[in-house]
């Protein structure tokens, strides 16, 4: 998937328009190099955006747009907001798809188009937008793979420099700049602007006049050729170049790669002049070069001296000498970076997403007390690990609602698989209401914004049965958990009296959905109430624990009973791990105890590893007055070693520890034995 997609462009401009702001902040008082810095450090992070978007938390910005209104359709049913009929057609009842979860949907229809003229689908142009981004950055990507081939020909076209004037100039410049890497230095058969190339190997390009300069001259082109391998340029422009390619829509990558070029070029004329040329020479020499070499062919990749795109701000620049020339300190330096992280991470996890919103807002429905309520949030889908399951996460302001769902249902309803798709868009109809989903998608993960809509005839069926009518509030949480008229027929069946309405809400909220009744009902919990079910829900009791403990000799457990061992810790995990080291068919009261007392597997093997083999309720009572395998690993150091469980507890019950043993045989008393030391103890006999 290409990663110039809506939330990378938010997130990309915001990072180039915080780096323009410290640029503009920058501008008078800092170096630059400072500024030069600042440039390199943002198109860095435009490269690892796309990469920080799979890694990173995410938060989405909703992105509101209004939502194309449709042509009302007289009929005997309710068309859903997107169907048009053409004038004359006869209607056909096309079943909307829904996402169930084990209830029923609401029945709706929606008469079907008799003819329509053919027009550019959404995703039809987002894949012509695609093919013409990929486009470009094959192209670019071509350009930068083809020009090493023309350095290459003008290095062939190029002699070594041996000339011993040439390279005392060099190698003093280099010492004056720390430039510790072997930089090679060629002339040209032919007058080419100076330049630099090369980031592993970095060389030095003169003009094949360059023997008829002057030592001023040398000097100073050799300097701020230098200057560039000092600074790693090379390196820098080869990174600004992949971030053009890649983002090569965006106007503002490019606007900030060529800041960074002009920062560049600056911040190597300050370290010549730093390096004590005089302004108004060095001034001239650029000036001379510039001219002289204005039409000769340099590779765009390599760094030539004096282009003459920059050149007149460079020379009132060079002759300002109220300019900051300071070059960038490893602390300065190290303080930019970090402040940078510290922007990029936050920005790197937000995700925009169009939001639709009804151009105008529909009239309240009955039960909302005259109030219109806007039902909007964000949510997001990912794959779980059991296979063909799907985790849909919906939010609203700060709450957050979870429940799972089959990954075919979830590609039904979408119509597109969820490892192919970009963008989705489709509704999921509940009775209570319909969510309207809008998103993006990178590899089978998604997430958007939603709009939900409730039902105008749900209420009346409720209040029907004797429950109540709902809030528009109320059918939000019920939808959410797709508890409707065919979850009332569920627990009828299963024999639960009906719930009234605040208990039919509080159902939804903490997940006992039709599926939960369904199978704690074929486990054998048919409790009566629903109120019994959401307290078995809210101790974290579901199908998948109740069939655990089952798997490991604990079925039929009461309602209270698994209530207690979830309260305890006492899971399937727990009573496996007990059973690996010979404790099977343990009672539901002794693996309470030994939990809360913290005789866990860890415990029960270090206690085996020193010899001591005992029942579940002996490691209970061992555990319980302190004795724990660092105890008796550190007795048994001091000479007191196969000691019987009982001598331990008596030891620790009386508080004889390691440290007061150790005292005890530093004054001469090695062999006392396991009474003589609780009797000493006893006395008060610490010294």
């Amino acid at each position: 998937m290409s990663p110039f997609t809506l939330d990378v462009i938010v997130r990309a401009s915001a990072l180039l328009a915080v780096a323009a702001v410290a640029d503009l902040g920058l501008r008078r008082r800092a170096s630059a190099a400072t500024r030069h810095l600042v440039w390199t450090l943002a198109i860095g992070a435009l490269l690892a955006l796309p990469v920080a978007a799979f890694v990173l938390p995410q938060w989405t910005v909703p992105i509101p747009i209004a939502r194309r209104a449709a042509p009302h359709v007289a009929s005997t049913g309710t068309a859903p907001s997107n169907a048009v009929v053409a004038p004359g057609a006869s209607a056909r009842a096309v079943p909307v798809p829904c996402l169930e979860d084990g209830g029923r949907c609401e029945p709706d229809t929606a008469p079907a188009a008799a003819s329509a003229p053919p027009r550019l689908t959404p995703r039809a142009a987002l894949t012509a937008l695609y093919f013409v981004y990929a486009a470009g950055l094959v192209l670019l990507l071509m350009r930068l793979a083809v020009e090493p081939l023309a350095l290459r020909r003008l290095t062939r076209a190029s002699r070594e420099v041996n000339d011993a004037g040439w390279r005392r100039l060099c190698d003093a410049a280099a010492a004056q700049l720390h430039v510790s890497r072997t930089v090679r230095l060629l002339r040209s058969e032919r007058d080419v602007m100076p330049l630099t190339f090369g980031t592993a190997a970095p060389t030095i390009v003169l003009p094949a006049s360059a023997d008829e300069w002057g030592d001023d001259r040398r000097r100073a082109v050799l300097l701020h050729e230098l200057a560039h391998v000092a600074r790693r340029d090379c390196l820098v422009q080869r990174i600004a170049a992949f971030a053009c390619a890649f983002y090569w829509p965006h106007p503002g990558v490019w606007w900030a790669a060529r800041r960074l070029r002009t920062e560049r070029e600056l911040a190597c004329d300050d370290r010549v002049l730093a390096s004590g040329a005089a302004a108004r020479d060095y001034a001239g020499h650029l000036l001379d070069i510039a001219h002289t070499f204005r039409a000769a062919p340099a590779p765009a990749t390599a760094l030539g001296m004096a282009r003459a795109r920059q050149l007149e701000r460079r020379l009132l620049a060079i002759l300002d000498e109220a300019r900051n020339r300071t070059a960038l300190g490893p602390v300065r330096g190290s303080f930019l970076v970090a402040v940078a992280i510290a922007v990029f991470l936050p920005m790197a996890g937000v995700r925009a997403a169009l939001m639709p919103i009804d151009p105008a807002s529909p009239a309240p429905l009955p039960g909302s007390g005259g109030q219109e309520q806007e039902f909007t949030g964000t949510w997001d889908v990912h794959l779980l690990r059991e296979s063909g399951r799907v985790q849909l996460n919906v939010r609203r302001g700060r709450a957050m609602y979870g429940t799972t769902l089959a990954l075919a249902d979830v590609e039904r309803v979408a119509g597109t698989t969820l490892a192919a798709a970009s963008t989705v868009h489709f509704p999921i109809r509940r009775e209570a209401g319909t969510f309207t989903i809008d998103g993006t998608c990178r590899n089978s993960a998604c997430a958007g914004t939603y709009v939900f809509e409730p039902s105008a005839t749900f209420g009346a069926e409720l209040a029907k049965r004797g429950i109540g009518r709902p809030t528009p509030q109320d059918q939000f949480h019920l939808a959410i958990a797709d508890i409707g008229i065919a979850y009332l027929d569920t627990l009828t069946a299963a024999g639960y009296a009906m719930p009234d309405l605040p208990t039919l809400v509080n159902a939804a909220k903490h997940g006992v959905d039709a599926a939960y009744v369904r199978d704690m009902g074929a486990l054998g919990y048919r409790l009566g109430t629903v109120d019994a079910l959401i307290r078995l829900r809210d101790h974290g009791v579901d199908p998948e624990y109740v069939r655990g403990m089952a798997s490991h000799g604990l079925a039929k457990l009461s309602a209270d009973e698994i209530v207690r061992a979830r309260d305890h810790g006492v899971d399937p995990n727990y009573v496996a791990g007990l059973a690996a080291l010979g404790f099977r068919g343990l009672g539901l009261d002794a693996l309470v105890a030994a939990r809360d007392h913290g005789v866990d597997p860890e415990y029960i093997r270090g206690m085996q590893g020193l010899g001591h083999k005992l029942t579940i309720d002996e490691f209970t009572r061992m555990r319980d007055h302190g004795v724990d395998p660092e105890y008796v690993r550190a007795m048994a150091q001091l000479g007191y070693n196969g000691i019987p469980a009982d001598s331990l507890i008596r030891l620790r019950d009386h508080g004889v520890d390691p440290s007061y043993v150790r005292r005890l045989q530093q004054r001469g008393l090695s062999n006392l034995s396991v009474d003589e030391i609780i009797r000493r103890r006893d006395r008060g006999d610490d010294r």
